[in-house]
C-alpha cells in the first residue's frame, strides 16, 4: 500500500525540527487522513521557529507546544501505521529529513511523488498519458493549505485520479 505523507516544520533551515506529520492512503476509493502536531523535543533548538514559516502553515509555537503529542509517541504512531508500506511525497528530500529527525534515526525511504507517479500512471513512458494527466490535474487543482494532513489528502487524491474506476 502506498501512504502519502507531508510534514510541516519550524523552518526550512538545515536545523529545522517536524511540527506536524500528515499521512494519506486509499482504501479502496476512499481517502484516509490522518495527522498530529508534534510537541517539539526538548533538544530541538526553538530559537529555529521561524516567524515566515508560521505564517504559512498557520500553526503558531504555542498552539504545537500545548495541543501536540509527545514527539516519541508519534513516532511508533507513525512507524505502526507505516510498517513495511510505501511512502511518498512531493518534497521527498523535507520530508526525509524531518521524519529521520523525529525517529532520530534513518527512517523508512521516502520515494518522489513525480517518479513514483510516472511509474505506475505514464504508458509505457508516454509522456501525454491521459491517465497521468488526471493524476496532474487533480494534483494542480487542489490548493496546497500547508497542512500536512491535507496535503498528504491532496496526493492520494491525485493517485485515486490515477487508478481505474473498477
Amino acid at each position: 500500500m502506498n501512504i502519502f505523507i507531508d510534514f510541516e516544520a519550524s523552518s526550512l533551515s538545515s536545523q529545522s525540527w517536524p511540527i506536524e506529520v500528515g499521512m494519506a492512503w486509499l482504501e479502496g476509493r476512499k481517502v484516509v487522513v490522518k495527522g498530529r502536531l508534534i510537541i517539539p523535543r526538548v533538544e530541538w533548538d526553538p530559537n529555529d521557529w521561524d516567524p515566515k514559516s508560521e505564517k504559512v502553515h498557520g500553526l503558531q509555537y504555542s498552539a504545537v507546544t500545548t495541543t501536540g503529542s509527545d514527539a516519541d509517541e508519534v513516532s511508533d504512531w507513525l512507524l505502526d501505521i507505516v510498517q513495511e508500506n510505501t511512502l511518498i511525497s512531493d518534497a521527498p528530500d523535507f520530508d526525509q529529513r524531518w521524519l529521520d529527525h523525529l525517529l532520530r534515526r534513518p527512517g523508512p525511504r521516502i520515494m518522489d511523488f513525480d517518479q513514483a507517479a510516472w511509474n505506475t500512471f505514464s504508458d509505457r513512458g508516454n509522456r501525454a498519458s491521459s491517465v497521468l494527466s488526471r493524476v496532474y490535474k487533480t494534483k494542480s487543482n487542489r490548493p496546497t493549505t500547508h497542512r500536512a494532513g491535507p496535503d498528504a489528502a491532496d496526493l492520494a487524491y491525485a493517485w485515486r485520479a490515477g487508478m481505474s474506476k473498477g
